[in-house]
């Protein structure tokens, strides 16, 4: 069979990016215009698109589909099943009881709810047209992964945290503010550079979050001269949200492994927790992939929680540091009051590579993405809950407080009901 130039290029495009033994990685470009007229590149986070747009990450962007070739990591049910609808919790708005799932579907707008204990499904539930099998945008959700894979690549001697940004990137020679940058410093994310609306915007643009001119790329956008010759400022990014530090911290990833983000998520990550779907992670217009740009199925999320939890355990062998989850969980190191921008949880609760780390009980960190989607862990009950929600808001009090109620009410009913300490 004769194959035309067009023919030869949509055959070029199926074929994986990059393959070895444990990984397939695809190139997918965008699906074309979007199913109807009115959605686009600009409005699909807006309230009324919200959850068309988070699910629908192949319509704007180029995006990698990644398949870790490890056995599926099969989740089977508990022997006693949790019913949401029989616990109660307080209502953030106005204090009275309610069931959780009066407060998931009426305060958090929530899509998808999985519930595990020791690797085992206490509940999950599926709403407003999302599947099991469907991928979901983590956004800023994705940076505590960016943080873990860079703590890996410290455990294996690839990435020296005492370090300069510039000693792993010698194309920023050039920007004095990469020279005094630490990879720790990155690394932990309790700082960063003040930037102005107008450069967020072109950064955007950049990555082709928005539309408009998106120049050369991530890449060229980073290394532009006098680019990061600003003020260095203390205090945690805005919950939920990205920035080019984020985008900064990939290219060290990439420079560090040789290798792309895609792949090196794939072996050291995704094929840990060995997924029942395949990931998927956008990229730019030249491939290279965006800090906030990793989707995943709620169970998969949720096998990423329980991965993290397996890594405190001695018994089991894991490629994440000891020293790492005992960081995140560790006591409060600025006393009790709340944290900016994360009022209406616990006090005492703070971040920590991007993680949040709550307040109240002890051992319990967060994963906290924008509009609700969240991933909870409580390391002494080995407990562990996902949720995709569409909650018309990045983040506030009233979500954050909602969310820590269903994560009590949780707690407390495995507690009560199983002995649990």
């Amino acid at each position: 069979m004769k194959l035309t130039t067009a023919t030869l290029a949509l055959t070029l495009l199926a074929l994986p990016l990059q393959a070895n033994e444990n990984c397939s990685i695809e190139t997918l470009k965008t699906a074309g215009k979007a199913p109807n007229p009115w959605i686009n590149l600009d409005n699909r986070f807006s309230p009324e698109h919200l959850r068309f747009g988070l699910q629908s990450n192949g319509h704007f962007m180029p995006r990698l589909r990644i398949r870790a070739k490890t056995a599926v990591n099969l989740l089977e049910p508990a022997s006693k099943p949790l019913n949401l609808a029989n616990i109660k919790a307080s209502d953030p708005f106005d204090q009275q009881q309610r069931s959780l799932n009066f407060l998931l579907d009426s305060r958090l707008y929530a899509d998808g709810v999985l519930v595990l204990q020791n690797g085992k499904v206490l509940s999950e539930s599926y709403r407003n047209g999302l599947g099991a099998e469907q991928a979901r945008l983590l956004l800023g959700a994705t940076r505590p992964v960016l943080s873990l894979m860079g703590v890996m690549a410290i455990n294996q001697g690839k990435l020296q945290p005492a370090r300069s940004v510039v000693h792993h990137v010698p194309e920023l020679n050039q920007q004095a503010a990469m020279r005094k940058l630490s990879i720790r410093r990155l690394l932990e994310g309790n700082s960063q550079f003040q930037w102005s609306g107008a450069e967020i915007n072109d950064w955007q643009l950049a990555g082709g979050w928005k539309s408009g001119k998106a120049g050369a790329g991530m890449r060229a956008w980073l290394k532009q001269p006098g680019r990061w010759e600003k003020e260095w400022i203390d205090g945690n990014s805005t919950l939920s949200e990205t920035f080019p530090e984020d985008d900064l911290l990939v290219w060290i990833l990439n420079e560090t492994h040789r290798a792309s983000l895609a792949q090196i998520f794939c072996e050291g990550v995704l094929g840990s927790f060995r997924p029942e779907y395949p990931a998927y992670w956008l990229t730019d217009q030249k491939g290279t992939e965006l800090s906030g740009g990793l989707a995943l199925s709620l169970r998969d999320l949720g096998r990423f929680g329980q991965m993290l939890v397996d890594a405190r355990s001695t018994s089991i062998r894991t490629n994440i540091p000891p020293w790492f989850i005992e960081t995140l969980t560790a006591s409060a190191s600025r006393g009790q009051a709340a944290q900016s921008g994360l009022e209406g949880l616990s006090k005492g609760s703070e971040s920590r590579y991007g993680f949040i780390r709550l307040g109240g009980a002890p051992n319990r960190i967060a994963i906290l993405g924008p509009y609700g989607n969240s991933l909870y862990l409580d390391f002494d009950r080995q407990l562990v809950v996902a949720i995709y929600a569409s909650y018309p808001g990045k983040h506030g009090p009233a979500m954050l407080a909602t969310l820590d109620q269903v994560w009590s009410g949780i707690s407390r009913e495995v507690q009560i009901s199983r002995g649990n300490p």
